[in-house]
């Protein structure tokens, strides 16, 4: 019974994230293509793909690096965060691109900008939608937030 329920939400599941999962396989081609593809995990019906400093969740394909990492309490948090916006993915379907998309896309975009105007990085990057969703949805406690306990550490 489980495997025809699988083989039967496995079509829905494909439809509702479409565009990210043909985005997602257009990245993977072009990393595949350029060598930038370290290791290649399978967990959670996901890819986790790590690569030496990409970090991208598209659909079914989470792209992932190290050098991404943020708390030294955390050991993959940069991976974390991309499972975030995967889950995202899984809840909005087709608006993903649209509502997380184009503001994730935009934050980049500004923090780049903030560093090569003020030589330092912007440090507010994930305190804000859709970024902040990401890392709960992730598993992601922020130090810097009033709801964190020193447990954690």
């Amino acid at each position: 019974m489980k495997k025809i329920l699988r083989i039967l939400v496995f079509p829905i599941v494909l439809i509702w994230e479409l565009p990210q999962v043909l985005s997602g396989l257009l990245v993977f081609a072009i990393l595949k293509i350029r060598r930038r593809i370290v290791r290649i995990v399978r967990e959670k019906h996901h890819f986790f793909i790590e690569t030496p400093n990409t970090g991208v969740s598209l659909g079914w394909f989470i792209f992932w690096t190290p050098s991404g990492n943020r708390f030294i309490y955390l050991k993959n948090d940069c991976r974390m965060h991309e499972y975030g916006h995967a889950r995202q993915s899984a809840r909005l379907g087709p608006l993903y691109l649209l509502v997380v998309g184009i503001p994730s896309l935009s934050r980049v975009f500004y923090r780049w900008r903030y560093r090569k105007k003020y030589h330092h990085s912007w440090n507010n990057y994930y305190n804000g939608f859709p970024e902040d969703w990401a890392d709960s949805l992730g598993g992601i406690i922020n130090p810097k937030r009033s709801d964190f306990s020193e447990e954690f550490l």
